[in-house]
């Protein structure tokens, strides 16, 4: 059989420059993705602690107050440390916890919210000196005793904390692959 010379096979160096080419757009499209999903995990926790914040406004109108406790905002946290615990582990847990904290506050909070709680991401832990924050964590008397904030972990090292509900973060910290945002809301008392 007879092979015309315009049916000759590929070269190797025109199958590397293929697979070079291929393996750039590759890493291209794997960077891209991980900004994608860094950034929607960003946008589902603003959109949480936007919704909560409404939320206890209109608790607060209503009873003339913020509610009380420390908790963790969102669906399946079972508990909030305010600290390590004896196993080592994060201030917002979901696993099988003790506390029934974020019950309580949840049923209260119902009547304000619209349908299922709001939930952050749940992003990696990040590590301040001993204490573990994820997602969203709401405290009521903190810093000075009188402080009511909602801290949120945002993922990446962020430059500056998003906007929430009109309010910008007071406190902002890049822990590693992650960014602590502090959102004082109120005071304890009017």
């Amino acid at each position: 059989m007879l092979i015309n010379a315009r049916q000759r096979g590929f070269t190797i160096v025109e199958l590397l420059i293929v697979i070079v080419v291929i393996a750039i757009l590759a890493a291209i499209t794997i960077v891209a993705y991980n900004g994608i999903q860094e950034r929607a995990k960003n946008s589902q926790t603003t959109s949480a602690l936007t919704a909560w914040m409404k939320a206890l406004e209109l608790y607060k109108i209503d009873n003339e107050r913020y509610p009380g406790g420390w908790v963790c905002l969102g669906e399946g946290y079972k508990y909030c440390v305010s600290g390590n615990d004896t196993s080592g582990t994060a201030q917002c847990r979901q696993d099988t916890g003790s506390y029934t904290v974020n019950a309580t506050f949840n049923t209260h909070m119902e009547p304000y919210i619209k349908g299922s709680l709001p939930t952050p991401a749940f992003v990696t832990a990040v590590n301040n000196t001993g204490h573990w924050r994820r997602g969203l964590m709401y405290a009521y008397g903190g810093g000075d005793g009188t402080l009511v904030y909602i801290d949120a972990t945002y993922a990446g090292a962020l430059s500056n904390c998003p906007v929430a509900n009109g309010t910008s973060a007071t406190r902002r910290t890049v822990w590693g692959d992650n960014t602590y945002c502090g959102y004082d809301i109120g005071r304890t008392t009017p």
